[in-house]
């Protein structure tokens, strides 16, 4: 192998190494998907990925969403749609402003 042959090599190996492990990211909850029984028999779960990213799903989609500070409660939300809960009640807000309310289903059902 030539002198100048060596520092190619190494590089193409860190960019190949910097790809893999871009692509095969993936985000792991720190709660178990938790399941709410919403108004109108609507189903939605919502993840929490850390204090600060969630994820919703909630009418056949999946919303990432950043936390929002509000008074009370917790809140998250992104362009299209929020999500507040204080205790086991929540509600979703769209950008529309239509709003559902929620309650969390307990792991062992209704």
């Amino acid at each position: 192998m030539t002198k100048t042959a060596a520092p190619l090599l190494t590089l193409l190996g860190i960019m190949l190494c910097v790809t893999a492990c871009e692509t095969g990211y993936k985000k792991s909850p720190v709660v178990t998907p938790q399941r709410m029984a919403c108004s109108g028999g609507l189903p939605a779960q919502i993840t929490l990925f850390s204090p600060e990213d969630a994820r919703l799903t909630f009418e056949g989609k999946n919303y990432d969403l950043r936390r929002i500070r509000t008074a009370s409660g917790v809140k998250y939300g992104n362009n299209d749609i929020s999500f507040w809960n204080k205790g086991i009640d929540a509600m979703i807000t769209r950008g529309n402003g239509s709003m559902t309310t929620c309650t969390y289903i307990p792991k062992n059902g209704l």
